[in-house]
């Protein structure tokens, strides 16, 4: 188990209806609400969009462990503190296993989730060599953002991953910090990877769409008995040209295909150009 409840930070945008649940959007490991801004802000023209920060990560507290069950009730408090009975679930990678403990633990508050690229299912460790890159960096001579990138680089070849890692260093007067507490992320890894599945033994009716990334091995026609067999209910989509992070790799595609799940107008055009148009790595 990870520690006790923890008030986690979120952002607003749009307006409550009442006719219109709320969409909170919940990202993925070593990500924050603000990597969702260019998503939330087109889905905030017709209702309420919430984002949030999982513990370790963005502007929420930092805990020396972290697990499925603490993030779903940290959000639930979330819930409580906007006066939100019922939201649509949006969850990507990490953020999408949460969504789904969520949605078990809480079902009558989720009007409906959608899971992008992530099954319930244990996944192999990938991201501890990331961890232990960010921790190496000398923070002390980072001048400015190239030179943390330069650091990383010489454990880090991806340039997108880089790009990830480094949207999470800050600068203040005193220099350089990091906003995710890197010892809390490592010390939950194996929690993280895993699926709490004795959580969610009986079938969901839930509505619930998962999302795959055409080019991405992490959601896989293999992985889709599984999800059935939880969410009876499920629809499948696929985004082609998409890898992991199709919000960064296809937000257009994304966000109409969201609008559709949400039974909203499709996008108009210049804010389908407008996301094309994002250089956003994660």
């Amino acid at each position: 188990m990870g520690d006790g409840p923890v008030n986690l930070a979120w952002r607003s945008c749009g307006t409550a209806s009442s006719g219109r649940s709320p969409v909170v959007l919940l990202h993925g490991l070593f990500g924050s609400a603000a990597q969702w801004h260019h998503m939330a802000r087109p889905l905030s023209a017709q209702r309420q969009v919430i984002t949030v920060d999982w513990p370790n990560h963005g502007h929420s507290p930092h805990v020396d462990r972290m697990d499925y069950p603490l993030m779903a009730e940290g959000l639930r408090r979330v819930f409580d503190d906007l006066g939100i009975d019922r939201a649509h679930l949006v969850g990507h990678s990490m953020g999408g296993k949460a969504g789904m403990v969520f949605a078990r633990l809480f079902a009558s508050r989720v009007a409906s989730l959608a899971v992008l690229d992530i099954a319930p299912v244990t996944y192999a460790d990938r991201y501890m060599p990331l961890v232990y890159a960010a921790l190496r960096m000398n923070l002390g001579q980072i001048q400015r953002r190239e030179d943390a990138d330069t650091q990383l680089a010489r454990h880090v070849s991806s340039g997108r991953l880089r790009a990830m890692l480094l949207q999470n260093l800050s600068r203040s007067e005193t220099g350089w910090a990091w906003r995710n507490h890197w010892a809390g992320i490592a010390a939950s890894m194996k929690d993280l990877l895993a699926f709490p599945a004795a959580l969610c033994r009986d079938p969901s009716t839930m509505p619930t769409l998962f999302v795959r990334g055409s080019a991405s091995d992490y959601l896989t026609e293999a992985h889709r008995p599984l999800v059935n067999a939880l969410f009876p209910a499920a629809q499948h989509d696929e985004i082609s040209g998409a890898g992991h992070w199709i919000h960064a790799d296809q937000p257009a595609a994304l966000l109409c295909l969201l609008q559709a799940w949400l039974h909203e107008p499709v996008i108009p055009r210049h804010v389908q150009c407008y996301l094309r148009s994002l250089d956003n790595p994660c």
